[in-house]
């Protein structure tokens, strides 16, 4: 019994997949002029940005961050941000400013994990889930 139910989960698990894969496929089509980093780059980056984002504006969004959310795939929950916003407001403002100024979003804040949740309690086909996005809390913040 055991062996059967862990071959329908397995199944299940690969038909998820499946389904799921025509979405990434199409965000990678989207996402042709992607550098070698997987980051987008506007064609006339401006390297003398003067937009800089100050640590309090960093600080402020970390400390009121929901703790219930789940973490996306960075693994950074809201309980990390909230507890050691001191700690990882600087870095993270260094790393917004240099964003700011090269025109790029690092890949880990844009990516997600998609999680099938049941709509009913035993659903009988792939239209009985519906799909969750876990992003990164980081970038929800601001």
């Amino acid at each position: 019994m055991y062996s059967r139910q862990m071959s329908l989960n397995a199944s299940l698990a690969d038909e998820l997949n499946t389904f799921y894969a025509h979405f990434e496929a199409a965000a990678n089509n989207a996402n042709a002029k992607a550098n070698a980093n997987g980051c987008i780059q506007k064609e006339n980056a401006n390297t003398g940005n003067a937009f800089i984002i100050p640590k309090n504006d960093v600080r402020r969004p970390f400390r009121i961050v929901n703790t219930k959310k789940a973490a996306g795939p960075d693994g950074i929950s809201g309980q990390v941000l909230r507890a050691c916003t001191d700690q990882l407001a600087p870095m993270f403002t260094e790393i917004f400013n240099l964003s700011l100024t090269q025109l790029v979003i690092p890949t880990c804040f844009k990516e997600s994990i998609i999680v099938p949740v049941p709509k009913k309690t035993h659903p009988a086909s792939l239209n009985d889930y519906h799909s969750v996005a876990l992003t990164s809390v980081v970038m929800k913040c601001l």
